[in-house]
């Protein structure tokens, strides 16, 4: 079939022939990354240094816990926003909404001091990003519709923007943390989702035909309904978490929530008359890969628990005479994911149907990242005192590495195996093995602050992550019978 001549110039106005919308919409995840990491990776000094540095004052426990309940709180919200898209309202503007509540959320953390402007502004960037994060992945698998070939090279290049935002983030609040204060942090994020406000609505045209459909809509009247029980939901778990929920049992609160929350999910999208034999197969094969992600997420997170409390006492945070703010140490991993993405964009796009499958390129992410632990492991039997940061920018090397194969891979599986009907809420349950992994950090960044012996801590952190590619390589077989892979379904 011959392309029209608006589709051709689409083409060429995009980015390495990928389509325009894919530049569009990486520059705003770029920008929301941005503003995101560079909350993230202030925000537990923020909790836990003294109220003469700028801080809550608050021990490190409870700040790690908080930082890993934020991080799940973020995508334990992402169910709603890919329902919302799904059932009511179109996928673009549910991310126009989520952008002006991240927007929101920054300004009241740079506007308000003490725990309730911590609360307050966590809560708007949680719901915010609850409601842009899968809808816009959703949109960029959308581009590659007829191009299934070039899907994992252009969420290589989407989760690239992703990398360059996490880059970018840290260096900028992190300065201003150190120079201003935490509030003037803050605020940097806040400009940054402004930027990617606009490219948003410089690029509003370009979308997929897909932002502006409701996949699975729900009647006039069934949707005042729905909306009166989310309503109604929120306000009992408002008083229920008011009455019962402490900085202290957040987290325990989240990890339950979100696990059962993630079977009820399963379980839905399973029994729906809406899912279609086939596509009951390739959910059920989505089972291993939806855990190896928990693993996958719960140790790379560690970049904002584990080692920004290591970074911070364990590390000699100098090169030469340069002296380097332990909020920094996150971006050595992120640089590296960045040059590596344009690698395996590269690679992945000259392989074409040579390339390996998508749950065998994840499994090779799981094992970087087993080394990238070893080593680790490995300084803390060859080092005492405190470790040269050379030798840790090695170690962040590895970490890039393994983030930059595994997690776009994750995104393009998932819509592999996403039912027609559930699109965005199959993303949103990806999010869900964030949301896990991220509420299980702070307790893997405890764990770290607790155990005496660090080479164990990391030998086990290997461990894990290790029978996590096995597992993934030991169901390859099941992926390739149901096509939970694009050499497959591209056939």
């Amino acid at each position: 079939m011959k392309k029209s001549n608006t589709q051709n110039q689409t083409e060429k106005r995009g980015l390495a022939g990928h389509p325009i919308g894919l530049l569009v919409l990486s520059g705003t995840q770029l920008w929301e990354r941005l503003s995101f990491y560079g909350i993230q990776v202030i925000v537990a000094y923020y909790i836990y240094y003294e109220v003469s540095q700028g801080g809550l004052g608050l021990s490190q426990d409870v700040a790690l816990g908080i930082v890993g309940a934020y991080g799940a709180g973020v995508y334990l919200a992402e169910p709603v926003g890919a329902w919302l898209a799904d059932r009511v309202v179109a996928v673009r503007y549910v991310v126009v909404f989520g952008i002006l509540l991240i927007m929101a959320g920054h300004i009241a953390l740079a506007l308000s001091a003490g725990i309730s402007g911590l609360i307050a502004g966590l809560s708007l960037i949680v719901l915010g990003t609850g409601l842009l994060f899968p809808n816009i992945r959703t949109l960029v698998a959308s581009l590659y519709e007829d191009k299934p070939l070039k899907q994992d090279a252009g969420f290589a290049l989407f989760y690239a923007a992703i990398m360059i935002g996490a880059l970018l983030g840290p260096l900028i609040t992190g300065f201003l943390q150190t120079r201003f204060g935490f509030h003037v942090g803050f605020s940097a994020a806040a400009f940054g989702m402004g930027f990617g406000a606009l490219i948003y609505w410089w690029g509003w045209k370009s979308l997929p035909k897909a932002a502006t459909k409701i996949p699975n809509p729900l009647s006039s009247s069934a949707k005042y309904w729905v909306m009166g029980l989310i309503g109604t939901a929120v306000l009992i778990t408002g008083i229920i978490a008011k009455r019962f929920v402490t900085l202290q049992n957040l987290p325990d609160v989240l990890l339950i929530a979100t696990t059962l929350i993630a079977i009820a999910y399963f379980g839905v999208i399973l029994t729906s008359n809406k899912t279609r034999p086939p596509e009951k197969k390739r959910v059920f094969a989505y089972i291993p890969i939806f855990l190896s992600g928990v693993i996958f997420w719960t140790l790379v997170l560690q970049l904002f628990t584990t080692f920004a409390v290591y970074a911070d006492v364990r590390v000699d945070m100098t090169l030469g005479s340069l002296k380097i703010p332990p909020a920094y140490i996150s971006s050595f991993e992120v640089i590296a994911g960045i040059i590596f993405s344009f690698l395996l964009a590269s690679v992945w796009q000259l392989l074409r149907e040579k390339q390996p499958s998508t749950p065998t390129k994840m499994a090779l992410g799981l094992i970087f990242m087993a080394t990238a632990y070893a080593f680790f492991g490995l300084l803390a039997l060859l080092v005492s005192g405190q470790v040269s940061l050379l030798l840790v920018i090695c170690g962040m090397v590895l970490f890039g590495a393994a983030e930059i194969i595994y997690a776009p891979l994750l995104y393009s599986i998932t819509t592999q195996a996403a039912p027609k009907a559930f699109r965005s809420q199959m993303m949103a349950l990806q999010g869900l093995s964030m949301a896990i992994g991220s509420s299980l950090s702070g307790y893997v960044g405890n764990l770290y602050l607790s155990i005496s012996n660090e080479g164990v801590f990391f030998g086990i952190s290997a461990l894990v992550t290790a029978i996590a590619a096995i597992l993934l390589l030991i169901c390859l077989p099941v992926f390739k019978r149901v096509g939970l892979t694009l050499l497959e379904t591209s056939n």
